[in-house]
């Protein structure tokens, strides 16, 4: 190409055919040679960047390569990379919980996973040649590694799909709350529910049914592995429903301390109510001489007899020497000996729960004394279980003042009972009798329990036993 520099134009020809002057010759400088081999290389770099591209993006998702992200992903237990895998389909549980549980049965079973890994390898390599194959039945978990959808819109993308497993679950009491690795999970019955589908793996199951502030429990750990058929799992709380009885039918219930206000006669069939001995049950009944209680009743399932002991009270006879005045009243040695009645059955409740509102008859000094040692207790991890299982009074300590509102009495205690720590199952009790020697003063018509210390002696010459 030649330049006119005249009329500032390129020219074919040796002269411009506007001017018709002779036109100088141009030649190829440097720079435009530089410029020609950059834009070369410049697309000759996009080139090979698409083509790196194209085949790295192929290989990324090819079933191959699906494969050996997935069982790294399983070898380190990275849930949300093999969520990318495996489909979220079990609409009870996030899909978080259900790989856990999937994890975990593969961490419990290396040979099994090792064989899953071998024949999703084997199915990759036979969708890249395009051939078919036939499914390993003799493997306890296979998995299908199938096509789903497109990546990066050109190539497909590949998820790892479970055989489906179904659970009947059920108990023995309706509107049961379920849950599953604990996730709640909504509500089952005696009739049972089917739920799923689940991924294989090792799953806590568990049952939880509250009533009247008592809660029941019942658990299952399971392992679930394809099947045809639907998997059965059988989850009872440990309640049961209960009929007491008694030999008085007038007689009132209390339970774990307190009064039902509903005679034994008229309970019928209450609950449900926990069979592991954690609720405990007595009948008290109301005699000219005071209030007597059947033995208390740890509820195993069986239906509980309450039996009432009653013997009335001997009078006093024993003279007292070198003490105030004696009132030798039988109405009132029969509510002294009430008041301890009822202090001991509240004692057992109160140092059971740790709580002083199980107490009906203390003084307030006696009451902040409970408070403080409850306290320690709770702090020392420690925990008591046990029921009376008789007082014995001995009639010739009873001491009331002239005015007519101190007492005093010795009684022989005989507990059933143990000293534990606190969330310990299997408590061996012991029977063990210790004698004790009460304080009562009279508030407002009512015998309080003011203090009591322990003795070595009580004389059963003259007693009377509850």
């Amino acid at each position: 190409m030649n330049w006119c520099n005249q009329c500032k134009r390129n020219e074919a020809g040796a002269f411009c055919v506007k001017c018709g002057q002779k036109v100088a010759r141009t030649r190829e400088t440097p720079l435009t040679k530089s410029r020609g081999l950059l834009w070369g290389a410049i697309i000759g770099v996009i080139l090979l960047v698409l083509i790196g591209s194209f085949l790295t993006l192929k290989w990324v998702t090819s079933p191959e390569r699906t494969v050996d992200r997935f069982r790294d992903a399983l070898l380190e237990e990275d849930y949300e990379a093999i969520g990318k895998f495996i489909p979220d389909t079990n609409p009870l549980l996030s899909q978080e919980a259900e790989l856990a549980s999937f994890v975990s049965f593969m961490k419990d079973h290396p040979d099994q996973r090792t064989l899953l890994v071998q024949d999703l390898e084997r199915q990759a390599r036979s969708l890249s040649d395009h051939t078919l194959i036939k499914p390993n039945e003799s493997m306890l978990l296979q998995m299908t590694l199938m096509e789903d959808g497109k990546a990066f819109y050109l190539f497909k993308d590949y998820v790892i799909a479970p055989p489906p497993i179904y659970v009947e679950v059920g108990t023995q009491f309706n509107k049961t709350t379920l849950f599953i690795n604990k996730e709640e999970s909504g509500t089952i019955g005696e009739d049972g529910k089917k739920i799923g589908p689940f991924l294989p793996g090792s799953y806590h199951f568990e049952t939880k049914l509250e009533n009247e502030g008592y809660t029941m429990r019942g658990e299952a750990e399971v392992e679930l592995v394809p099947s045809e058929e639907t998997v059965q799992v059988d989850l009872p709380v440990n309640g049961a429903f209960v009929t007491p009885d008694s030999n008085y039918e007038d007689a009132r219930l209390f339970i774990n301390g307190k009064d039902t206000g509903i005679a034994v006669g008229d309970t019928g069939e209450i609950g449900p109510y926990p069979t592991d001995g954690s609720v405990v049950m007595h009948a008290e009944k109301t005699f000219e001489a005071g209030v007597v209680k059947s033995p208390s009743v740890h509820f195993e399932g069986e239906a509980p007899f309450f039996s009432i002991d009653y013997r009335e009270p001997v009078a006093i006879e024993k003279e007292v020497a070198d003490q105030p005045e004696v009132v030798q009243n039988q109405d009132e040695t029969g509510l002294i000996i009430s008041a301890v009645n009822t202090y001991l059955n509240d004692w057992i409740f109160a140092y059971e729960n740790l709580e002083t509102d199980y107490f009906s008859n203390l003084t307030p000094e006696l009451h902040s004394y409970f408070e403080e040692r409850f306290q320690s207790v709770r702090e020392n991890n420690a925990a008591f279980t046990g029921e009376v299982v008789e007082a014995a009074f001995d009639l010739d300590s009873l001491f009331i003042d002239s005015s007519g509102k101190k007492a005093e009495i010795d009684v022989l205690v005989t507990m059933d009972s143990a000293n534990h720590d606190q969330g310990e199952t299997n408590v061996q009790t012991e029977v063990t009798s210790s004698g004790f020697h009460y304080k009562l003063v009279k508030n407002g018509g009512k015998w309080l329990i003011d203090s009591r210390e322990e003795v070595d002696y009580v004389d059963l010459t003259n007693a009377v036993v509850y």
